[in-house]
């Protein structure tokens, strides 16, 4: 039975005919035979060499930027830190005598210390005579040095001077100092003593004139502790060599401010204890001068010494205490407008203190009374609060006192607490 295939617009029309069909597929597999036209090719072959341009992997150069309206802002070069600085110090000391001959030299000293060399500080002194020589004297000391004083005097010839070269390092926290002694032996700058840091040496070495002699001798500072003045020793010359002379004591200075603004120096002489209050160190005088200075034999307006003063109960030895800091309060303790001041004098832990208060009508100082050493004035009602420790030293107790009207302290009431010993005070106020 025949059947008619349906033509669509997708299908391809065959005839009936054999040959037809065969004719038909040839067509299709073996493609046209005829070329392109030439036009095309070469239409073909401009676009793949365009293309070929678009992908190449060729890197083109940038163009140099525009810099002529361009701020082109350099780095700073690295900083040079401090501790790498090379540092040099000079000073210079005229109208001298160092070989006796009368005429003007004049010396200079020079202290270079560069921190990446390891051989330290460079001293270097030069000496221009009057007669036209020059002479210079060098050595080395491994630390970091600063010039401190150079000082000329008669010390070992009254017929010429020796220098004084006071070295400081400004990396000690106490003033360390070197201090050479050098003079002009056979033509050379000698050096004739030392006093170096192993003597606890410090600055503030001077030149002090001999009774009876031409000759000056030289004060060198040592020092006894970092709360204290340092103790003094005389370096003396014997016509053979050095005398070293310890002062065995040392003095601290204070300034007070009295009635009408008036200033008072204490100069405390401190020294180690002997063996009746075992080692440690005491003030075994106090001397009171008008003005801001001390050592003024004409200023001098009173002496005390601790064994004037009574001891009482609490605190029994009569003895005034040196040892740590600070060892000596200064405060208007009666309210009166002038500061007075108070010593230790008991090394427990209540630290009792003896107090002595202006007396203006004397024109000095006299003992008023001893407490511990946590003293808190309060002006209202012009009471103390003493703070002190129980006799089991476990607890502490607060004394408020009061003066009464010949001026004499008065306990008037104890307190378990700070606070309520300050409302005590408060409240007992009337204006």
């Amino acid at each position: 039975m025949n059947k008619k295939m349906l033509r669509t617009p997708f299908s391809t029309p065959l005839s009936g005919s054999a040959r037809e069909v065969e004719l038909r597929l040839r067509n299709i597999f073996s493609g046209p035979k005829k070329r392109p036209p030439i036009p095309f090719l070469i239409l073909m072959f401009s676009l793949c060499i365009f293309c070929g341009n678009l992908v190449s992997c060729q890197v083109k150069e940038p163009e140099p930027p525009d810099v002529s309206q361009t701020d082109i802002s350099l780095p700073d070069p690295p900083e040079q830190q401090p501790d790498m600085e090379v540092r040099e110090y000079s000073q210079t000391l005229e109208d001298i005598d160092l070989d006796g001959d009368g005429l003007e030299d004049t010396v200079t000293a020079v202290v270079r210390f560069d921190p990446q060399d390891e051989s330290g500080s460079t001293i270097t002194l030069t000496a221009a005579l009057g007669r036209g020589e020059t002479l210079e004297h060098q050595w080395t000391v491994e630390d970091w040095l600063g010039i401190e004083s150079l000082l000329a005097g008669p010390l070992t010839s009254p017929d010429r001077d020796a220098l004084v070269l006071e070295l400081y390092s400004p990396t000690s926290n106490c003033g360390g100092a070197l201090t050479y002694v050098l003079e002009l032996i056979d033509g050379k700058l000698t050096e004739r003593y030392r006093a170096d840091g192993d003597e606890n040496t410090v600055s503030g070495a001077y030149l002090t004139g001999r009774e009876g002699s031409p000759l000056c001798d030289l004060r060198i500072p040592v020092l006894v502790d970092k709360w204290h003045a340092p103790e003094y020793y005389t370096l003396s010359w014997n016509g053979t060599g050095w005398d070293e002379t310890e002062d065995g004591y040392f003095t601290d200075a204070r300034t007070v401010t009295v009635t009408g603004g008036r200033v008072l120096t204490l100069a405390l002489r401190g020294r180690v204890t002997g063996e009746q209050f075992g080692s440690f160190l005491i003030y075994d005088q106090i001397q009171v001068f008008d003005g801001d200075r001390m050592f003024n034999p004409d200023k001098l307006l009173q002496t005390i010494l601790p064994e004037d003063v009574p001891g009482d109960d609490r605190f029994p030895e009569q003895i005034f205490i040196a040892d740590g800091s600070p060892c000596v309060q200064i405060q208007d303790i009666n309210f009166d407008g002038a500061e007075d001041f108070a010593v230790l004098c008991d090394s427990t832990r209540n630290q009792g203190s003896r107090w002595f208060r202006w007396n203006e009508g004397q024109g000095q100082f006299e003992y008023a009374f001893s407490l511990a050493w946590k003293v808190e004035a309060v002006p209202q009602g012009q009471h103390l609060i003493e703070t002190y420790w129980t006799e089991d030293w476990e607890n502490t107790i607060y004394n408020v006192y009061g003066f009464n009207n010949r001026g004499r302290l008065i306990l008037e009431s104890t307190w378990d607490t700070m606070a309520e010993a300050q409302n005590a005070c408060k409240e007992d106020f009337q204006p």
